[in-house]
């Protein structure tokens, strides 16, 4: 930790961050579409988190909630392969080096993957939150998305800070 500030000093900012953050991941869901035969259960959307989280009570907190007239379970990811028993899935800042790894097994499949460190979006990830003059902002990588069967409107679309793959001018 730098500077002199305390772990008590911290740890509200973090996770008020987080609690942010867990809004936009259950508002990210009212705005996609999986494919039919192969999405969410009819009665439940199960949000996967992969990693350590300094704020995962907030994310704990969204079970039980319903989006699109589901249940939201939350459920804590602890071996490679558990990911494709989700519907969506976070992946924290601390699996960064098995990102090509996740990636790899998720290939294709209908899993919506959220993640909130930088350059998340451009390797693979399909929304990516990052901090913008201390407010939370996202990017979409809609080629990945689409590869994978998810269809994400085009509100939460035009509301994304970039969308990678989408062939919108000012994308990479």
């Amino acid at each position: 930790m730098r500077g002199t500030a305390s772990a008590d000093e911290v740890r509200p900012s973090v996770r008020a961050e987080y609690e942010v953050k867990a809004a936009f991941v259950y508002n990210f869901v009212k705005f996609v579409e999986w494919p039919a035969t192969r999405g969410p259960a009819s009665d439940r959307v199960r949000l996967c988190v992969l990693g350590d989280l300094p704020g995962d009570l907030a994310f704990a907190n969204l079970a039980g909630t319903f989006v699109q007239g589901k249940k939201i379970s939350v459920l804590t990811v602890k071996e490679l392969g558990d990911e494709r028993n989700c519907d969506v899935l976070f992946v924290a800042a601390n699996q960064t080096g098995r990102l090509p790894e996740i990636l790899d097994a998720l290939e294709d499949s209908p899993v919506l993957t959220i993640g909130d460190t930088e350059g998340y979006a451009r390797r693979g990830i399909m929304i990516n939150m990052f901090l913008e003059k201390k407010r939370v902002r996202f990017e979409i990588n809609e080629e990945k998305a689409r590869a994978a069967g998810i269809r994400i409107s085009a509100k939460l679309l035009k509301l994304a800070n970039k969308v990678y793959g989408a062939g919108r001018t000012g994308e990479e």
